[in-house]
């Protein structure tokens, strides 16, 4: 038996799921929450609680296991670097700087020959904001810079909203254009050991600006498919990518693909990968840091994941009569929040 122990930082759901592939391959898991109450409390073997900016925790962290990985990219640097100067982390801090930042995010897909986001623009005040909505016709939001997940400080812009926004800080905001999309999907890329390998499209369904439901295989075409593959993995080369990436994009309807996000771990639109798949994102993940070998994910089933968002985790119990049920363990039902989801398989 393997006994040495991943860091993760983060105790959510995706933390719990990592914990779990690791043990898997005989690895003790030690977890650094910011919360006393976590997913992951019940599947590690140890964990520290405490803020990210304490680094003499960190550095407790850091000494106490051999390896880490993330599963927010919400921390902040100087605690990635601390650890980084140490140990091996899975993604490296720079890969984590770049998704952590929308406008960074933006820059860096951009620079990349071929692949392009949506426009946007960078904000300085008030009148800079004014004027860039008029140009896109309102048709645009506004959306900070860190912190966005789950809808988080976004905001639809329109003529009747615009002063209410007239004494925000706007360097921590950037302006989107407004996508009119068919599809939102995405695709999970996974690369180590001078390997790379992909899981197949997904599509998405978002509602309040959370993730609904992610089904295999996406209705889109072959070539769409074969296309948004081949982004996801030119963006991985790029990034240097040791790990899992998440790469969102929106299908347009003369079929370009455009990209939304990246997310540099695990991804809630690859939870279909435990059922679905011979290695889910979180397994391939754990081979990377243990530097194995990558192999293509085979896949037995067509495959609905759906979020338990807010109350609806009061039918779980039902829904376990039916379904593949996964309980997050969180202790407060809150509105909005993701509490659990259930697989279908066909």
């Amino acid at each position: 038996m393997n006994s040495k122990y991943l860091g993760i930082i983060g105790g959510g759901q995706l933390g719990m799921f990592t914990c779990i592939a690791a043990k898997k391959r005989g690895l003790k898991t030690l977890v650094f929450s910011d919360s006393s109450e976590f997913s992951a409390k019940r599947f590690c073997d140890e964990y520290i609680t405490g803020d990210f900016n304490d680094l003499e925790k960190v550095d407790l962290f850091a000494k106490k296991a051999d390896f880490f990985t993330i599963e927010t990219e919400n921390i902040p640097l100087k605690t990635l670097k601390l650890i980084e100067n140490e140990k091996k982390i899975y993604p490296t801090s720079n890969i984590v700087r770049i998704c952590q930042n929308r406008l960074q995010e933006k820059k860096f897909i951009n620079s990349i020959k071929g692949i392009k986001t949506t426009d946007y623009y960078e904000l300085n005040n008030f009148k800079e904001f004014e004027e860039k909505a008029e140009s896109l016709n309102f048709r645009c939001i506004l959306k900070s810079k860190e912190s966005g997940y789950d809808g988080k400080g976004q905001h639809r812009i329109n003529r009747e909203n615009l002063k209410e926004f007239k004494n925000i800080y706007f360097n921590d905001y950037i302006l989107e254009k407004f996508v009119y999309f068919e599809k939102e999907i995405s695709v999970i890329i996974v690369r180590g050991n001078n390997q790379i390998i992909n899981y197949p499209p997904v599509e998405n369904v978002h509602k309040k600006s959370i993730l609904r439901e992610s089904f295999y295989p996406a209705e889109i075409s072959k070539e769409i498919a074969s296309h948004s593959v081949e982004l996801a993995k030119i963006i991985a080369k790029e990034i240097n990518l040791n790990g899992v990436l998440a790469v969102e994009m929106f299908v347009l309807k003369d079929s370009e693909v455009i990209i939304n996000e990246l997310a540099p771990r695990p991804h809630n639109s690859g939870h279909w990968s435990m059922d679905a798949c011979n290695e889910s994102q979180y397994d391939n993940l754990i081979k990377v840091i243990c530097d194995e070998n990558l192999e293509m994910p085979i896949i037995s089933n067509k495959c609905k994941m759906i979020n338990l968002i807010g109350d609806e985790y009061n039918k779980i119990s039902e829904l376990k009569e039916k379904y593949k049920c996964y309980d997050y363990f969180k202790k407060e039902v809150r509105n909005l929040r993701k509490m659990g989801h259930y697989i279908i398989l066909e």
